[in-house]
């Protein structure tokens, strides 16, 4: 300890450094913030453990330990040997490096050993260079060694370099190392700094020739002359910008990326401009910029391509704009708190651990996380344009100290700036690295080369303040103080575009892949029948739920698919089932903190037993089944009990056949009891018959003149389905039993036109029924041949869920009932909330006496009142059997609508609506 002491004393002396230096409210300052991002990235590592294994593991960890023992011992010999440093610097550098360990781990843990050892190795650099070097003269002295030396070994790489991709620019040298083994070093990386110190130097020893310079051409200008003297005066400026202009070219030409050429570009425009202050110089370098974009636009395949998916991406979304908008989506995906480490989908974005590392921090992060990143790097650039201030504010003005600093600020500047840039679509994709966060050891190892001068340069100033030395030159530093922070301000504006104003588009577009692994995590709420029977509930593991249906819950209940949508109820309720109906502020909320949708259940009025039954009596036919339960005196109202369509599927891995059953028309996906549009014959029968004796029009005792009088529909001959007999007299009381066409097309022309559209709409049968799940009705029901209307072989088609609702206004007290297929739904305090059907009907189909006396003829079958018929539905002798039913035959209570569209008739048709109703009878 004794010669510990000795030794860092001996190095104060030599360094010119003394304990009265020491400030304690730097280090204080400095040790909060490291512990700052000591806690982040620790809480970090740990949640990252357990949300990838459930449980803390030394996999997750051994590497923040690492980086917090180099952390720490950087902190103590900083505070030792350097106490007038800035205190702000090396809490940023760890932030950001500890913040790239943590992306490693989660996006490339097979990296994250390699990238631990250069941060090792970087920190090491950091404080030889800013502890070692007494002063920087010798930076000075040597700058055209310096610079040769980094454009040899860029020619190097020209004819050795590789890539360790296997494809792409040979930007990389192979370089063997006793821990890492072989390691591609990028000597571009190491000519960015080179370059800094080159021109930093060059226009320290160039700022007094330029001052005297300026004075002669002001007093030239004063005097009215302008010669060939004043041009050549500008030489010394105007030439090294065209020989900058023509190396980016030479980088341009042989890497093919305008990103690397435009950063080396605009470091030494900034420096041109801190050094002369004409502006003029700044606009031809601009449009040399300019021209170079333009030539590597037309000359290089790469750059074209980058350009229009910066311009355009979405009509390339899945080609070669597909890494942009995967960054956009992540950016939306984050919202502002982000989905938490391990928890988002950066995987999605190419290249995402290097490229890409603000677009994961995004995703992870959130807006809160990514505008982090973004101050830090404006931090960072104000505490070294602080440092490169004070450089001229000391009582020994250090032109060269200001230069090199507000170089290497414009160089992590520019540089984090294009890549934000084009992770938000602000400017066009590069492919250079963020700073310190990306993957990469020669980024990082060069990037803390340039925070360890930083460091030095901030500690290497007087404390006596003395006037500034040049106002102008700490003006132009302003600017460019304020003209970086800007550049910062609006790719944080950006970002918060993309992340709230963009995200729920975003967030919805189908080629948007995040979008089917959020759907995985919603479970949704279960869809149940009247007695609480799951017909739907979600099953698996929490990060990949599927919808299972253990029970038949027919075109009610639907499908739900996360690759093709849903239909029914699944449909109809979405939001209920999926729990985003909670209110505008907690859905608001539960976006903000990512929390997965758990969904509300839904509970039907359909019987689980009914519907199995009737699905299983239709499996052979194509047709479809509606029973209702008449309900609600005071507002009747109709319960959907079950709801069959054949021919039908099976929801459940639904995905594996959608395609095929898509392909079909109509299909098993199609609906036909709510949407199948069918010809409804003499099923109008008992309507019209009720219709008209309500207005007084008819009497049921009034006889029938020659029931059996053919009728001639499209070549075919139509008679009573029942054959009366010769010498038997009829009445209208007998219509129901004989069911036949003629005297129904006599009263149809009896009413006329008018009184039949009438009759129609009373009946519902002009409208499309109302209810959560699609529904239809004819669109074309003005009645132009009476005749042809009343025995339903004009325009007018129904749904077999029209039919049972007309149906049930004739077993009920003559008002259409509302249709009623949700029961109830768990409102946000977990209680069922009953849910009422719409509106009855406005109007009432026929008087309550009338229904009674029509009911009357329908014929009986035990307990059960039945109305049958044939329905010619199509040219060629097409047919669909009708069979509509009431239970129990005096106050019905049932009603049942079902249709064939097959030529077993109206036997079939009978035989399985008997069924149903047996069995309906059982459970009773």
């Amino acid at each position: 300890m004794t010669a510990l002491r000795s030794g860092l004393t001996a190095w104060r002396r030599w360094a010119g450094q003394s304990l009265e230096d020491r400030d304690p409210t730097c280090d204080r300052r400095e040790a909060l913030l490291l512990a700052a991002a000591a806690l982040f990235v620790g809480v970090n590592a740990v949640g990252f453990s357990l949300a990838r294994d459930g449980v803390v593991r030394w996999a997750h960890l051994w590497a923040p330990l690492v980086w917090l023992a180099v952390i720490v011992v950087a902190h103590l010999l900083l505070r030792s040997l350097k106490p007038r440093r800035d205190p702000f610097l090396l809490p940023l550098f760890a932030l950001l490096a500890g913040w790239g360990l943590l992306l490693q781990d989660r996006l490339a843990a097979n990296f994250l050993g390699r990238q631990t050892l250069w941060l090792v190795l970087s920190t090491g650099v950091l404080l030889a260079v800013a502890l070692i070097p007494r002063t920087l003269q010798s930076l000075m002295r040597y700058r055209y060694v310096l610079l040769v030396a980094g454009l040899l070994l860029l020619g190097v790489t020209l004819l050795f370099g590789v890539n360790p991709s296997g494809s792409g620019a040979a930007l990389w040298l192979p370089v063997p190392f006793p821990v890492l083994g072989r390691v591609y070093f990028q000597p571009s990386e190491l000519l960015k700094v080179l370059l800094v110190i080159f021109l930093a130097s060059y226009f320290t020893e160039l700022e007094p020739l330029y001052r005297m310079r300026q004075r002669a051409a002001q007093q030239e200008a004063n005097q009215g002359r302008n010669s060939w003297q004043a041009f050549k005066r500008q030489l010394p400026f105007l030439g090294p910008l065209g020989l900058m202009w023509g190396f980016c070219m030479l980088l341009l030409v042989w890497q093919q990326d305008l990103g690397a050429a435009a950063l080396f570009f605009i470091v030494f425009m900034t420096l041109l401009y801190l050094a002369t202050g004409r502006p003029a110089y700044v606009a031809a370098g601009l449009v040399m910029l300019l021209a170079a974009s333009v030539f590597a636009y037309f000359a290089f395949g790469s750059v074209a391509p980058r350009v229009l998916s910066w311009l355009n991406p979405w009509p390339n979304a899945s080609d070669r704009a597909y890494q942009i908008v995967q960054s956009l989506y992540a950016l939306a995906a984050g919202g502002v708190l982000g989905e938490g480490i391990g928890l988002g989908f950066p995987d999605y974005i190419p290249v995402v651990h290097s490229d890409f590392a603000l677009a994961a921090i995004a995703e992870e992060w959130g807006l809160v996380g990514s505008l982090t990143v973004v101050a830090a790097f404006a931090a960072l650039a104000t505490r070294g344009l602080r440092a490169a201030l004070l450089s001229i504010q000391s009582l020994r003005p250090r032109f060269f100290h200001t230069y090199l600093a507000a170089g290497l600020v414009a160089l992590f500047s520019v540089q984090a700036l294009l890549i934000m840039g084009g992770v938000t679509k602000l400017l066009p994709l590069t492919g250079i690295t963020l700073p310190f966060v990306s993957y990469g050891g020669s980024s990082l190892l060069i990037s803390s080369v340039m925070i360890g001068l930083l460091i030095f340069l901030s500690a290497d100033t007087d404390r006596a303040r003395a006037r500034v030395y040049d106002p102008r030159l700490a003006r132009r530093l302003q600017r460019l103080g304020w003209i970086i922070l800007a550049a910062y301000g609006l790719v944080a504006l950006t970002l918060g575009y993309w992340s709230i104003v963009r995200a729920e588009a975003l967030l919805a577009r189908e080629d948007n892949p995040r979008l089917v692994e959020t759907e995985r995590r919603v479970r949704r709420g279960r869809i149940l029948d009247r007695n609480g029977v799951v017909l739907a509930e979600s099953v698996g593991p929490a990060d990949n739920l599927t919808r299972s249906y253990p029970r038949p819950g027919g075109p009610a209940v639907g499908y739900y698919s996360i690759r093709f949508g849903a239909g029914g109820i699944e449909a109809a309720l979405d939001p209920v089932l999926r729990g985003q109906a909670t209110g505008v502020w907690a859905e608001a909320w539960r976006r903000m903190i990512h929390a997965p949708s758990v969904g509300r259940d839904v509970r039907l009025t359909i019987d689980a037993a009914t519907q199995e039954q009737a699905t299983t009596l239709m499996s052979e036919h194509a047709g479809a089944l509606v029973l209702l339960e008449l309900t609600g005196p005071d507002a009747p109202q109709a319960e959907i009990r079950a709801m069959v369509s054949q021919p039908g599927y099976d929801p459940n891995g639904l995905d594996e056949r959608f395609e095929a059953l898509a392909a079909r028309d109509p299909g098993p996906l199609f609906n036909r009891a709510a949407q199948g549009l069918y010809q409804p014959g003499l099923t109008l029968q008992p309507l019209i018959t009720a219709a008209t004796l309500d207005s007084g029009r008819l009497a049921l005792d009034e006889p029938l003149d020659d029931p059996d009088r053919p009728v001639i529909l499209d070549g075919q001959v139509q008679r009573c389905a029942t054959l009366p007999a010769a010498t038997a007299a009829y009445t209208w009381t007998d219509m129901a039993v004989l069911r036949c066409p003629a005297p129904l097309q006599d009263l149809g022309v009896r009413l006329g036109e008018a009184a039949l559209d009438d009759s129609f709409a009373r009946f519902g049968l002009t409208t499309a029924p109302a209810l959560p799940i699609p529904t239809e009705g004819a669109t074309d029901t003005l009645v132009a041949d009476p005749g042809l209307a009343a025995i339903g072989q004009e325009t007018l088609t129904i749904t077999p869920l029209q039919a049972a609702l007309a149906a049930a206004a004739l077993a009920g007290d003559g008002r259409l009932p509302a249709p009623r297929l949700v029961d109830a739904v768990v409102g946000t305090d977990g209680q069922w909330e009953v849910q009422t059907a719409g509106a009855a009907a406005a109007q009432t189909a026929v008087a309550a006496a009338t229904v009674a006396a029509v009911r009357e003829t329908w014929p009986l079958n035990g307990d059960l009142r039945e109305y049958a018929v044939s329905v010619l539905s199509g040219p060629g002798g097409q047919r669909d059997a009708w069979y509509l039913a009431l239970f129990p035959a005096d106050e019905p209570r049932y009603v049942l609508a079902l249709v064939l569209e097959d030529a077993r008739g109206v036997a079939a048709a009978e035989t399985i609506g008997r069924a149903v109703f047996e069995g309906l009878g059982d459970r009773e």
